[in-house]
């Protein structure tokens, strides 16, 4: 299986932030995503995608806090 990490602009339009080969690779990475800080405003959410079977197996909106500062909360 191949997984796709990407992030869904407010426009929809979605930019590849990684590829991986392994769940739980791309687990980490998306985990790492969700609770990362200083998105760009245009920024929305966060989705994996099994792109073996063309299916969206998570997809996280982001939060106010993911747009704050670093160190800040």
């Amino acid at each position: 299986m191949a997984f796709q990490i990407s992030i869904i602009e407010i426009t929809e339009n979605s930019r590849v932030v990684s590829l991986h080969e392994e769940l739980d690779e791309s687990l980490e990475a998306f985990n790492q995503l969700i609770n990362q800080r200083d998105w760009q405003p245009e920024d929305a959410a966060v989705s994996l995608t099994d792109i073996t079977n063309n299916k969206r197996m998570a997809q996280y909106a982001l939060q106010d806090f993911n747009y704050g500062q670093s160190g800040q909360g």
